[in-house]
């Protein structure tokens, strides 16, 4: 894995099944506009907690069959019980995703040696490599040094999606863990990340600054750094307008937009509201004034 990947925003219907016409949509964005080097599917910006493992089992199969072997394919296997996890994994494998990434267990309070057991349960038995996701904001669940280093011992645990602010915590797992895959998955510090030593970005905002974000890489990977902050401050500027009216509504609202049908957020998300619209407007004008 290298590069940028999009963590793609799921298409819903207004009964809130799966839109697989629009989901295939929102897939063939980023791999023609924004230039993807690879796509998540079913993650944090894909609302895989508001969903079914059988609509996810459906989303895998969907976009699979749409990125085709375009680019690079990872599904999120993240579940609620350990049955549901291997269910996703042994899914995604069947649909020919190269790698999962799973939430260590969430709303108990686990002790670390519960959750090296369960992650290397998982990794035991699964197919596919693993990629720790690391998202203490959304799951509750902040994973130590000492631990991250003992989860990265097991041979089918590659590496991990690092979506945490904690970049002494990032730094001192690349120092010692020179091997592992790590990808940040904060795009505002992306160019910070890839200087850290990452092999990439997972991002949600991707889905409209995707083009920023490939530009960006390419030119860190070239040691461009003006013109990697330039791309850095785009994507920043347009992250600044997301959060004005909320992020994960407004990037549906921009895709919309722009043109990609991607329904609504999955309830009890609220519908999306006319400001919100607005905003994308005002994105959509940023993003093609900027060559984005």
């Amino acid at each position: 894995m290298q590069g940028i990947y999009t963590a793609i925003v799921t298409a819903f219907q207004d009964n809130g099944k799966i839109d697989e016409k629009g989901t295939r949509s929102v897939i063939r964005h980023s791999i023609d506009h924004c230039k993807a080097d690879g796509i998540l599917v079913g993650g944090t910006m894909g609302e895989r907690y508001k969903m079914s493992t059988e609509s996810m089992k459906r989303l895998l199969e969907v976009a699979a069959a749409e990125i085709n072997g375009k680019v690079d394919m990872a599904a999120n296997i993240s579940a609620i019980s350990r049955e549901e996890v291997l269910e996703l994994e042994s899914a995604a494998a069947a649909n020919g995703y190269a790698t999962a990434t799973l939430i260590a267990p969430i709303f108990h309070k686990y002790s670390e040696e519960e959750i090296k057991q369960y992650y290397y349960d998982i990794a035991d038995h699964s197919k596919l490599p693993l990629m720790i996701y690391v998202i203490p904001s959304f799951s509750g669940v902040n994973l130590t040094e000492n631990m991250l280093e003992t989860l990265l011992e097991h041979p089918n645990i590659i590496g991990m999606k690092f979506t945490h602010n904690d970049y002494y915590l990032l730094d001192r797992i690349r120092v010692k863990k020179p091997e592992a895959t790590l990808f940040t998955g904060f795009d505002d510090i992306l160019l910070q990340a890839l200087l850290m030593g990452t092999n990439g970005a997972i991002g949600g905002t991707f889905n409209l600054t995707g083009v920023f974000a490939k530009k960006l890489y390419e030119a860190a990977c070239c040691k461009e750094y003006e013109t990697a902050l330039k791309y850095q401050r785009n994507i920043n500027d347009v992250e600044d307008m997301l959060n004005e009216t909320g992020l994960f509504p407004t990037i549906k609202a921009t895709l919309q937009v722009m043109g990609v049908p991607c329904g609504e957020l999955k309830t009890p998300s609220m519908p999306i509201t006319e400001r919100q619209r607005e905003q994308g407007k005002k994105i959509l004008d940023y993003l093609e004034r900027n060559g984005g």
